[in-house]
C-alpha cells in the first residue's frame, strides 16, 4: 500500500515541480562551493594539489547535501501533514483514544489526477523521464567534445612540450569531461533523485512531528544511494589529475601555476 502511494506521489511531485532546474542550481551552488573550499585552503597554506583537490570535491558534496536539505525544506509544506500529502504517506488522522490530531487537518488543493487508486508504472516512468538514450548520447558527446579539443592541443604540444604537456592536458581534460558528464547525469536523473528524497522527507516530517521536522536518516540514505557514483568518480579523477601535475610540476600551488 505505501508502495503504491509514493508511485503516486512521485509521479505528482514531479509534475508540480520543475526538479531539472532545482537541481540545476544545487549543482551551480556546489560547485561554487568546491571552487571557494579550494581557495579557502589555499588560504590556510595547503598548497599540496593531491590533498586541496580531493579535498574541495568532498567539501563541495557535503555542500551538495545541504542544499538539498534547504531545498527539502522549500518544498514541503509548513503543515507537514497537509490532507494533499498524508493522503500519499497514508498518516493516520486520529488518535488511538479517538481523538484527532489537530495539525493533519491543514488547508490546500490536491494533486491534479492523484488519488490512490491511480494507476503508476515505476519503469515506465522512469524511462519517460529520464531516456536512457538521451543521457548516454550527451555524455558522450561532452567527451567526444573533449576529446577532440585533446588531440588537436596535443598535436601543438607534442613539439614543444613533448610527453609532458600531452599528458597534464589530458588529465584536465579528463577531469572537466567528468565533472561535466556528473552533472549531465545528475540534472537527467533529477526527477527521480529528488522526488524520492523529498517523499522521505516528508514521510519522516509526516510520522515524527507536527513542525517542518525532516528525519536526516530517510533523505540522505535516497540521496546517497543516487548520487555517490558520479560523486566519487569526480574525486577519483580530481585525485588522479592532481598526483599528475604534482608529478611534474612539484612546486605548483595552482592550476595557473601549471598552465
Amino acid at each position: 500500500m505505501l508502495l503504491k502511494r509514493k508511485d503516486t506521489f512521485t509521479r505528482d511531485f514531479k509534475q508540480r515541480h520543475p526538479l531539472r532546474f532545482h537541481m540545476s542550481a544545487i549543482l551551480v551552488a556546489t560547485g561554487l562551493s568546491g571552487v571557494l573550499a579550494s581557495k579557502l585552503f589555499l588560504f590556510l597554506h595547503i598548497d599540496s594539489l593531491v590533498l586541496r583537490y580531493p579535498l574541495a570535491v568532498l567539501i563541495a558534496y557535503l555542500i551538495f547535501f545541504l542544499c538539498v536539505k534547504l531545498w527539502l525544506w522549500h518544498v514541503t509544506p509548513r503543515r507537514v501533514a497537509d490532507s494533499r500529502w498524508t493522503d500519499w504517506v497514508d498518516v493516520p488522522t486520529s488518535s488511538p483514544g479517538g481523538g484527532e490530531f489537530p495539525w493533519l487537518h491543514g488547508g490546500g488543493g490536491d494533486f491534479s489526477g492523484a488519488g490512490a487508486s491511480a494507476s503508476f508504472d515505476v519503469d515506465a516512468s522512469i524511462v519517460s523521464e529520464t531516456p536512457l538514450t538521451t543521457v548516454s548520447e550527451s555524455s558522450s558527446g561532452i567527451v567526444d567534445g573533449v576529446g577532440e579539443v585533446v588531440g588537436e592541443a596535443a598535436g601543438a604540444l607534442g613539439e614543444e612540450a613533448g610527453v609532458v604537456g600531452i599528458v597534464v592536458l589530458a588529465a584536465l581534460a579528463a577531469v572537466v569531461a567528468t565533472v561535466l558528464g556528473s552533472a549531465v547525469y545528475m540534472i537527467a536523473e533529477a526527477p527521480i533523485i529528488l522526488s524520492e528524497a523529498a517523499f522521505e522527507g516528508i514521510l519522516a516530517a509526516s510520522l515524527v512531528s507536527k513542525v517542518r521536522i525532516i528525519d536526516d536518516e530517510d533523505w540522505i540514505g535516497s540521496i546517497v544511494k543516487t548520487t555517490w557514483k558520479p560523486f566519487m568518480a569526480t574525486f577519483a579523477v580530481a585525485l588522479i589529475a592532481a598526483f599528475i601535475l604534482h608529478m611534474y610540476f612539484p612546486e605548483a600551488t595552482k592550476l595557473s601555476e601549471v598552465l
